[in-house]
């Protein structure tokens, strides 16, 4: 049966079905209306469902008027009574009798109701199975859920979620499956191939999820829950969170730089509903929660992509506008309970929340302690702030233990040219890009954890120093003079290009204004120029500029809907080095170009490349290729133009932490040793089980009552 419409107050019941408080009251109570509470007590908060209340009144008939129990009997059954009036005496002395008893079974049953026990249950996921919402990254060792993986039916009945194979393969596709609260094990569902991130329709017939991988043809899909051809909705290109509204439309997020959008289920053409304010402290609106009624939204701002304390919004979906609900807090659900349920550092709390006013009312109390939230991840695509849980109309709560991603440490090595290791540092920690000072005795690092730090590190005394301070810091290198570090700094969402010097005297001092990521490269020799790139969305891809380091003036080098990457001036300063995809649409490959121009470029490899280094005293060129975990070097000359030979494997590396749009290593000023960085075993597991908690609103009311009593 399609349960319909959710209705939360004996108002909209009332309202629904054209009568008034009372009489509903007393139609629940002699003819059955299908009523919900959320206990047994007297005061608990009530609901119901369009589709069992119409079922319900075409059982019944016509209804009677004024909330009576009993219809008038006829005038036949009246003259029988007369004619029967001794016979009635007779009837009533029994009746006394038998009221006297019923009276004594309703005053034990009025003694005051025991409410229902709490229950906690783990369910596995599946043999062989791990929780996924996001395709596995071994190099990167993102083996948890990223993304909301589960949803729970609105009458706890079912659980679907996300799920892969153990330890998959690059051609192993996550998929959604459907599992009974009742029964031990799970079905996948037919059509959800490659889906992740479930969401559930207010009727619970259908479910929505997204798919499409890294391949960046990402689309917004629906199927019948019981499974057959899917649906698609629209493109969407990197899921951040779906709701489906009770008006058949779907609000999401699918980039880590946009605003909430609305699709009709049945699909067409998304429609924008916010865009965050960077005046604001916002670049990212996500994981939004549509509020019963459909009239607003919950939804998580970040105000950058690595920000590790969101805030929740309230927008009102008619108006487009918005404002902030609880800072430290993300991806928020409403309660029928009257409570907000929300993530704080991994732990589930729960707020009092006035669901006409959209108004927190009362001090949050944390519920779970522990519940997986994808938060302090290395990574702004991984760093989405979702939470592993589920929670039904009805009291049922699903959820993932694990809280937020522990810190990585990870340790930095040498390697020489025959793949021969031996550390570099006499400490592990979160190492992420890599950079030899021009003497070779320094080496300046970006931590990346609770917060998003330069360090420098002497390899001579073996001490470190911070470099940056309050904020988030990216991509560091030096200038040739050693007495400056340029980084990328993130203000207002977008990471533009400071400068400091190396011993963090002075103040940084800003070089760009752009409202994109800029990432520095590398410097020409003379200290005058940097190379480096600036993203651009709208094509997905990476271009190369050039600033003047004087004046300030930035040219651009490479401008192309391909990605150009890594840049890399020589020794020389007349040629620039830098991975491009424009021959294949997924394969990078290491070119070469005039420094600074003009002039074509022309592809030095034939088997992938990317991070390409310059030998400073000899005509090499190092890179890596593959999945990153192979040295490679190609020798070349510049008499009469630039010609290369062909490329040598060096050695091949096991768990090396690979460049993304930044290299990730680098060559010692002998050129006979690599600095690169070892990805130490992960602290995080995959998740193979769930836990399902029963009656849960109870739990709600009596850390409520405590709360009140304290």
């Amino acid at each position: 049966m399609d349960k319909g419409r959710y209705l939360d107050s004996w108002k909209d019941i009332a309202a629904y079905l054209g009568r008034n408080v009372r009489t509903c009251r007393n139609w629940e109570r002699d003819l059955g209306l299908p009523i919900h509470r959320l206990d047994d007590s007297a005061k608990s908060r009530v609901f119901a469902y369009t589709g069992e209340i119409d079922a319900w009144r075409e059982m019944k008939g016509r209804l009677p008027e004024n909330g009576a129990s009993e219809a008038t009997p006829p005038p036949a059954t009246v003259t029988l009574l007369r004619k029967t009036r001794t016979w009635l005496i007779v009837g009533l002395a029994a009746g006394w009798l038998l009221a006297a008893v019923t009276a004594v079974v309703l005053i034990w049953d009025l003694r005051p109701a025991r409410k229902p026990e709490v229950g906690r249950f783990t369910i596995d996921v599946g043999p062989g199975l791990w929780l996924e919402s996001w395709r596995w990254n071994p190099p990167l060792g993102f083996d948890q859920p990223s993304r909301t993986a589960m949803a729970i039916s609105g009458d706890g009945r079912f659980v679907i979620y996300s799920a892969v194979k153990e330890n998959p393969g690059p051609q192993d596709e996550p998929r959604l499956y459907l599992r009974l609260t009742d029964q031990l094990t799970a079905k996948p569902i037919p059509g959800t191939e490659g889906g992740v991130c479930p969401f559930l329709s207010p009727d619970d017939r259908w479910v929505g999820f997204w798919t499409g991988g890294l391949t960046g043809k990402g689309r917004l899909m629906r199927v019948s829950v019981e499974g057959g051809v899917p649906v698609s909705l629209c493109e969407a290109l990197v899921p951040y969170g779906a709701s489906w509204a009770p008006d058949n439309t779907v609000v999401f997020s699918s980039d880590e730089r946009a605003g909430l959008s609305r699709i009709s289920a049945e699909g067409g053409t998304p429609e924008i509903l916010t865009v965050p304010d960077i005046r604001r402290g916002e670049v990212s609106h996500r994981l939004p929660h549509v509020l019963p009624g459909g009239r607003a939204a919950l939804f998580t701002i970040m105000k950058d992509n690595y920000d590790l304390h969101p805030r929740v919004a309230v927008a009102d979906l008619t108006t487009r506008t918005w404002r902030d609900l609880i800072a430290d807090a993300a991806d928020a659900r409403y309660v029928p309970t009257g409570h907000l349920a929300f993530l704080r550092q991994g732990v589930l709390m729960v707020a009092p929340f006035d669901l006409t006013r959209y108004e927190i009312t009362g001090q949050p109390v944390p519920a779970i302690a522990d519940v997986l939230q994808a938060l302090n991840v290395a990574s702004s695509v991984w760093n989405t702030a979702a939470g592993q849980f589920s929670i039904s109309d009805s009291g049922w709560l699903v959820y993932a233990a694990g809280g937020i991603t522990p810190d990585r440490r990870n340790t930095l090595l040498w390697m020489d040219r025959a793949g021969s290791s031996e550390p570099a540092a006499a400490f592990s920690a979160p190492f992420f890009a890599p950079r030899l000072s021009p003497d070779g005795r320094r080496i300046a690092y970006l931590a990346l954890g609770k917060e998003a730090v330069g360090w420098v590190y002497d390899l001579e005394r073996r001490t470190k120093n911070r470099l940056t301070r309050e904020g988030k810091a990216a991509w560091l290198n030096w200038t040739p003079d050693g007495q400056r570090i340029v980084f990328g700094w993130f203000t207002s969402g977008q990471a533009n290009l400071y400068w400091q010097p190396a011993d963090g005297a002075f103040p940084m001092e800003r070089l760009t204004t752009s409202e994109y990521d800029q990432e520095p490269g590398s410097w020409s020799p003379d200290g005058t120029t940097l190379a480096f790139s600036e993203w651009h969305p709208e094509f997905l891809g990476n271009d190369i500029l050039l600033l003047d380091a004087a004046s300030r003036r930035i040219t651009p080098f490479l401008n192309s809907r391909a990605n150009e990457c890594h840049p890399e001036i020589s020794p020389d300063g007349r040629w620039i080095a830098y991975a491009s995809n424009e021959s294949e649409a997924e394969a990078y490959e290491i070119r070469i170009r005039p420094f600074p121009g003009p002039g074509g470029g022309w592809t030095i490899t034939s088997e992938g490349g990317r991070e390409p280094l310059w030998a400073r005293d000899e005509k090499k060129i190092y890179f890596r290729s593959g999945d990153g975990q192979q040295v490679w070097e190609v020798d070349y000359r510049t008499d009469g133009g630039f010609s290369t030979g062909q490329p040598r494997l060096l050695f091949e590396t096991q768990g090396m932490l690979i460049g993304g749009m930044i290299r990730s290593w680098d060559l010692s000023a002998d050129g006979r040793r690599f600095l690169m960085v070892k990805l130490e075993e992960r602290s995080s597991r995959p998740v193979t089980s769930m836990v399902l908690v029963q009656n849960w609103f109870q739990e709600i009311e009596r850390m409520v009552t405590v709360r009140k009593e304290r």
